[in-house]
This record gives C-alpha cells, sequence and structure tokens, in this order.
C-alpha cells in the first residue's frame, strides 16, 4: 500500500514525531510512505473565489497543487495535527481549505484515511477530530482509524517508551 503522511504542526516535535514514526513501522510492513510537512510547504490562503467549482483546480499557484497530486497517487492518507484551541493547527486547516477542488471532482472518493492528534487532553480531541470528519466526509474518504497521545512538550514523546509502543501498537493492529 502507499501511504502519505500529511504533518500540520508548524514545529518540529511531537506530531512529527508520532508521524514518523507511524511511516517507519508502517514501512517495516512493506509499505511505501512520503511525508508532507506543511511547515515547509508554501500554502496560500484559499480565497473562496470558488473558480476550482467550474475549472477543477485552483488558481493559487503554490506547494498544494504538487501535494494535492501526491494524495491522489497514494491509498492511504494520514492527517496529522497538534491539538490547537481544540482544533487541528490553522496550517492544516489552511491545506484544508484549498481542498476544495477535490470536492466535486470525487478525486479521493474511496481513499482510506487515518487521523492522528497529539494534545494535553482527550477531551479537547473532539473538536479536532470532527474537524478532520468533516473534510473526509465532504470529499467521501474512508476514515480507517484515529489516534491520539498526550503530549505539551516538544520532546515529550520521544521519552514516552509506552507512547511509543502505542503508536506501533497502532499501525501493527490497522496495517497487518
Amino acid at each position: 500500500m502507499n501511504i502519505i503522511a500529511i504533518c500540520g504542526s508548524p514545529r518540529k516535535g511531537n506530531t512529527e514525531f508520532l508521524v514518523r514514526r507511524f511511516l517507519a513501522q508502517a514501512e517495516e510492513l512493506g509499505h511505501k510512505t512520503e511525508l508532507a510537512l506543511l511547515r515547509e510547504k508554501r500554502i496560500e490562503r484559499c480565497g473562496g473565489c470558488l473558480t476550482c467549482d467550474e475549472s477543477g483546480s485552483c488558481h493559487i499557484i503554490d506547494d498544494v497543487n504538487l501535494i494535492i497530486g501526491r494524495l491522489a497517487a497514494n491509498d492511504l492518507i494520514v492527517f496529522a495535527s497538534p491539538n490547537y484551541f481544540n482544533n487541528v493547527t490553522g496550517l492544516m486547516k489552511d491545506f484544508f481549505d484549498r481542498l476544495n477542488p477535490l470536492y466535486g471532482q470525487k478525486t479521493l472518493k474511496g481513499k482510506q484515511a487515518i487521523v492522528v492528534f497529539v494534545g494535553d487532553e482527550m477531551k479537547s480531541i473532539e473538536k479536532a477530530l470532527q474537524t478532520v470528519t468533516s473534510v473526509t466526509n465532504a470529499l467521501e474518504m474512508d476514515v480507517i482509524g484515529d489516534f491520539f497521545l498526550n503530549a505539551r512538550d516538544a520532546s515529550d514523546l520521544e521519552n514516552d517508551a509506552e507512547g511509543v509502543a502505542k503508536i506501533d501498537e497502532f499501525v501493527k493492529n490497522i496495517l497487518s
């Protein structure tokens, strides 16, 4: 299976650690993986012009167009974000808004998705999960799993053997 992970964290920290560990474990199981770190991409905000409804593509020229091509080329998409104010990061939300051209085209219909979050309490993840679920439902994707780990400081997960074991177990259970 071909897997792409979209990491919406604006810093190198727990979310990136989690998603890199996820992908490493997936590779050990024989899957091909790639990672898109949104913080390293040029992502303009959607202006709401809706010309993509007619043209099927966004008129803005930036890195989102490249990522969209990669989404279509993979079987499984992992959306990873830290929890910011009970939601995904602004970076991830900007990215989601730019996926509007895929809505009408049904480009991702039937693609599998996994959602992973890092935050400091489970109840605050519910809103973030609703945001991602809203996007995946609109794009007619199949969410096959979600995963949450509790962390706050940038290196919490690297030093959390129990958390790392949970990541490994989740990947094994969902991708084996």
